[in-house]
């Protein structure tokens, strides 16, 4: 049977919870009345100094500054008004004046932490007008009051904005130092902005370089100055220069190494394979070269690479291997002299299968040449009227020895390093084992060079047959500036064949 509540101990429970709200709210109460008595009693006073600094952080410099100017006539060795005092006239454009109550606070040795913000801002301020000599100068004597490596980093930052300054002038030695003092203060800068300075430096003394070997004709110091870039970032644009410089001067070994290099690093670097395989054949290390070759057909699949792949396994005797790439050579561009070639090479394999008592391999390629003799029937049936070229009748010993029958050179969008090709022709009706041309980039906006590199085009080991063409493929040694005006010259013992425009690529 259920208990019923008496009225006495529902009065009773009544006020047993109107005690404990009534506790509740004095509790709150007091403890609010403690929270403002902390705060008003700890708060700090409002003084005209306090309410001068607000002024300032509020952008009301004009009227803080006459405050802050009597404190400082009544107060002269207090150093905490000067900093607010140079921000105040730094608002106001009162330069000069600022400038001195800065140098007051400096003097006064107050703590980097409250003189950091004033400083930063006169050194933003004058270089934003380029005078980063004074922005300097603020620095050091900032590192005077004891504790310099408060401001290491955004110092590293001013010589890394003084650097580009000095870059875009083309100031490239004192571009260097800013780069190096940089570098050295570098510790607490960003990740992403330090990593820069590498690329920086070793681009400073590649153009320096580009320099020395143009204008100066200095090599020795060119590639001091391209080690140097090496040292500080192993970057493929400067082992190419690298590379030009030691195949201009002979040094074909040390020319091999720096494209090797950039092979390794940059498959796709087909400029640099071409190259490679060009001393490979200078120095007769066929066997090399045929590898090489093999390796750049996979990704630059073109008539001229498959029959110099022909001629490199011929050299070393692989005659299934010329055939190979001969085929592969008509397969793209089917022409009576391609076919000959393999034509003859196929006889010459089975003279040599015959010779080896191999009848059977002997009979097979026998077939195979008389295949393609029926195809070069078709193709050119008045065989014996086939010229070696135009060129073989008109050429005049005194001139060129090559027509240049095709050229172009581009900038590809976002690049700043022009690219090129020239196809090119024996017009002298017999073998050429001794030849190279220049390409010379020139500024037509500043009016001097930017650059020059030789590009081989016959050797002892790899002559030139006569009325054959050959592709000349190119890019220069050095970064241009995104306002050029670029040409390209093309030079024959230092005279003039050609000279046709870059062309910016816009997509």
């Amino acid at each position: 049977m259920a208990t019923e509540t008496t009225p006495a101990e529902a009065d009773k429970t009544a006020t047993k919870g109107g005690s404990v709200l009534v506790r509740s709210i004095v509790l709150v109460s007091v403890l609010s009345i403690f929270a403002f008595s902390a705060y008003y009693f700890t708060r700090p006073k409002d003084t005209p100094f306090t309410r001068a600094v607000a002024q300032i952080q509020q952008g009301k410099a004009a009227a803080a500054i006459p405050v802050l100017e009597a404190m400082v006539r009544e107060h002269p060795d207090n150093p905490e008004i000067y900093p607010w005092l140079a921000q105040g006239y730094l608002a106001a454009q009162r330069y000069a004046e600022g400038r001195t109550a800065l140098d007051t606070a400096l003097r006064l040795k107050l703590p980097a932490k409250h003189l950091f913000p004033v400083v930063q801002s006169y050194a933003e301020f004058y270089m934003r007008r380029g005078d980063f000599d004074e922005a300097e100068k603020l620095y050091l004597s900032s590192n005077r009051i004891g504790q310099p490596k408060y401001f290491d980093a955004e110092r590293a930052k001013m010589y890394l904005s003084w650097s580009d300054k000095d870059i875009s002038q083309m100031n490239y030695r004192d571009g260097i130092h800013h780069l190096q003092l940089a570098d050295s203060l570098s510790q607490g800068m960003e990740e992403s902005l330090k990593a820069t300075i590498p690329h920086k430096l070793a681009s400073c003394y590649r153009r320096l370089a580009a320099i020395c070997e143009v204008e100066e004709n200095n090599d020795k110091e060119a590639i001091q100055l391209l080690e140097k870039s090496l040292s500080v970032s192993d970057e493929p644009l400067t082992r190419m220069a690298l590379a030009a410089i030691y195949t201009r001067l002979g040094k074909t070994q040390k020319a091999i190494e720096n494209y090797e290099a950039v092979s390794q690093e940059d498959p796709n670097n087909l400029e640099v394979r071409h190259h490679l395989i060009e001393l490979l054949l200078e120095k007769k290390d066929f066997e090399k070269a045929q590898e090489a070759l093999a390796d750049l057909t996979d990704k630059e699949r073109s008539v001229e690479n498959f029959e110099l792949l022909a001629e490199l396994n011929l050299k070393i005797g692989n005659y299934a291997g010329a055939v190979r790439a001969l085929e592969e050579a008509t397969s793209l561009r089917a022409t009576p002299e391609l076919l000959r070639k393999l034509r003859d090479t196929l006889l010459s394999w089975h003279d040599l299968l015959i010779s080896e008592k191999k009848l059977q391999e002997a009979t097979s390629v026998k077939g195979h040449a008389e295949r393609v003799s029926e195809q070069l029937a078709l193709l050119a049936p008045d065989e014996e009227k086939e010229s070696t070229g135009e060129g073989d009748k008109m050429w005049d010993p005194k001139g060129s020895p090559v027509a240049i029958v095709f050229a172009r050179t581009w900038l590809e969008k976002g690049s700043l390093t022009p690219e090129g090709k020239i196809k090119i022709r024996n017009v002298t009706g017999q073998n050429i084992s001794e030849l190279s041309l220049t390409a010379v980039f020139y500024d037509n906006t500043s009016r001097r060079r930017s650059g020059k590199i030789e590009l081989p085009v016959a050797s002892e080991a790899r002559p030139f047959p006569p009325g054959e063409e050959k592709w000349l493929y190119f890019s220069s040694p050095h970064t241009i500036r995104p306002d050029h005006q670029l040409a390209v010259i093309i030079l024959w013992n230092g005279r003039f064949l050609r000279e046709f425009p870059v062309v910016k690529r816009s997509r």
